[in-house]
């Protein structure tokens, strides 16, 4: 059984596709593990702005949370507009390019393809945090241990959709049961103190507390909704009809993710609870509501292992968007073949290998990845939602709910994505508002090469094929039986054949000449010797290959067959220089010149 096959699985037909497709609650598994995920880090980032000013400051932390709940109902309605609308994936790319033209398109693709990287390099460090403050001794192996876990999650995906979506299930929806679970027993927890109810509507006076504060929790806790738009980009990978379980898939995520959401931020405040350097505020809500018991130990596992498996949201929805744009001819074409597995394994190979190349330039640290996270895809969401509004307004039977919501959803994301790129300009955000324009300088690029390709090779009915007068040339090392069966074909093929000899000295010259005088009796066949004395045979051969063919007529050919040796076994290669592979790397670039291999199979062991 061949290594592929035992690895991955066995090749699979093309028309076996809909068996490789999910249901909603395997798609659930597969698509949404980076936005559930952000619930254990979510209400921490907000309460890390807010805790410096005191425990008053910790009171916004709920509006601030409802808001964010707010902006999940919005984005959620919006992206079940953008799976009916457009069925075929996409998200935010297509709905920019339908709406708002290339550029904003090209701009929502670059962010969206950047973030889905991002989330693999942030979701996997954070993963193996969790795992090194369970195991300290593992610290000085942190990179090490996150480039291992981006293969394994790599190679998982390689095996196909429906294989990932079994293996992520059990995690992913062991740690929503658990977390729902701690925020019911949050919620019936007496607490410390008895909170009377107004303290939880009439905001306390905080000193130093302005709005640039307020935005930047709000900002950093929005964090919490990534990976909502995955979900528009993959509905193809939805059993049919795709687009119905996309939006019921939606729906669940808007569901789970904010009452999970929620539920914790509101827990918190009730109980007093901040983020520590010893503990996160999901462990500390566990601890406190369920003791330091099985519960809290389970959540923890749970916990590392989701924010570990939330980048294969990404692992589903980069290849995904990668083919769409391929398909427009905005990015290159090799992320448009499928492997024996119905999976685009281009696009899931190079996302991981920038994905470690981030991991490795940043050392592993999920502090210094995440400023440049959450600035691409709130980008997208803008886009998406401001295209949704132009869409809106185009047709003759407008829907003003609709429209109302996109647009002030829209304007809300564009909050999330200025605040962010202002205030974690220097902390890093400045790589992520580099890197999105000249991404879309580069499909700029691209595209601009392929329609020039198409221009090149479009055909004029006018223009039939016609005979050539071609002429042969075949270069040898010396006479033998290689020599003479490429000298065979060659005189096949035309009526001039010439072999071209570089000879270093005179005694090689007459040697060579000897023999050929002996075997070349056609007068189909000349020799051609040329000297090198500084022991060059590329560049001497080349002149004259150039210098032949600037003689030839227009409506010539010139056709270097060149004979190489094919070995029994690889090792063997290492034997003979590799003077054919040189002369065809140097040959290729030759205008108007064919370049041929003729193998020759040896059957020495």
């Amino acid at each position: 059984m061949p290594w592929k096959t035992i690895l991955f699985g066995r090749p699979l037909r093309s028309d076996e596709w809909q068996h490789e497709q999910v249901n909603e609650w395997a798609g659930l598994a597969l698509l949404a593990p980076n936005a559930i995920s952000s619930v254990a880090y979510g209400t921490e980032e907000i309460l890390l702005v807010l805790a410096p000013l005191g425990l008053a400051a910790l009171w916004y932390s709920l509006p601030i949370s409802a808001i964010i709940v707010v902006l999940l109902v919005f984005l959620v309605i919006s992206y079940r507009q953008v799976v009916r609308d457009y069925p075929n994936g996409g998200g935010a790319y297509v709905v920019g390019k339908e709406n708002l033209g290339t550029i904003p398109s090209l701009l929502a693709g670059a962010a969206l393809l950047v973030d889905y990287t991002v989330t693999v390099s942030v979701s996997v460090t954070a993963g193996v945090a969790a795992l090194v403050s369970a195991f300290p001794s593992l610290a000085g192996e942190r990179v090490e241990v996150s480039i291992a876990a981006i293969l394994v999650m790599t190679f998982v995906n390689l095996r196909g959709v429906h294989e990932a979506a079994r293996v992520f299930a059990l995690p992913f929806y062991l740690f929503i049961a658990l977390v729902l679970l701690v925020v019911a027993a949050g919620l019936i927890h007496p607490g410390p103190i008895v909170t009377p109810l107004h303290a939880y509507v009439v905001p306390p006076y905080v000193k130093g507390l302005g709005l640039l504060i307020l935005l930047r929790a709000f900002s950093s806790g929005s964090a919490a909704l990534t990976g909502i738009e995955a979900i528009s980009n993959g509905v193809p990978l939805f059993r049919p009809p795709s687009p119905w379980r996309a939006r019921i898939t939606l729906a669940l995520l808007g569901l789970f993710l904010a009452v999970m959401f929620f539920g914790v931020s509101l827990d918190a405040f009730r109980l007093g609870i901040v983020p520590t350097a010893s503990s996160t505020v999901l462990q500390a809500l566990a601890q406190q509501t369920m003791g330091r018991g099985i519960v809290f130990y389970a959540l923890s596992f749970a916990t590392m292992t989701i924010l570990a498996i939330a980048a294969n949201s990404s692992f589903a929805g980069f290849p995904q968007l990668a083919y769409i744009m391929a398909k427009d001819k905005w990015m290159p074409h090799m992320f448009l073949s499928r492997g024996d597995r119905l999976v685009y394994q281009n696009g899931i190979l190079f996302l991981s290998l920038c994905a470690i190349l981030l991991v490795i330039i940043f050392n592993g640290s999920t502090d210094k990845l995440i400023p440049i996270y959450a600035i691409g895809v709130y980008l997208g969401f803008t886009i998406a939602q401001v295209g949704l509004v132009r869409k809106h307004l185009r047709e003759k039977t407008c829907d003003l709910g609709a429209m109302a919501i996109a647009g002030f959803g829209a304007i809300l994301t564009a909050i999330v994505v200025l605040v962010a790129a202002i205030s974690k300009f220097t902390e890093g955000a400045w790589v992520v508002v580099l890197l999105i324009p000249l991404l879309v300088l580069g499909f700029l690029r691209i595209h601009k090469h392929y329609e020039a390709i198409a221009g090149e090779l479009h055909l004029d009915v006018s223009q039939q094929p016609t005979r050539k007068r071609i002429t042969v040339v075949v270069p040898i090392a010396s006479v033998n039986r290689m020599t003479t069966d490429a000298l065979s074909y060659a005189m096949s093929m035309s009526q001039r054949v010439v072999a071209v000899n570089v000879a270093h000295d005179e005694g090689e010259r007459q040697l060579i000449q000897d023999k050929w005088a002996a075997v070349a009796q056609s007068p189909q066949m000349e020799l051609v010797v040329l000297d090198s004395p500084y022991r060059s045979i590329v560049q001497p051969f080349l002149r004259y290959v150039d210098d032949l063919r600037r003689d030839m007529a227009d409506n010539s050919l010139l056709v270097v067959l060149i004979p190489e040796f094919v070995v029994g076994k690889r090792w063997q290669y290492f034997l003979h220089n590799q003077m054919a592979l040189v002369l065809r790397a140097a040959l290729t670039a030759r205008k108007d010149t064919v370049v041929a291999m003729l193998p020759y199979h040896l059957s020495g062991q």
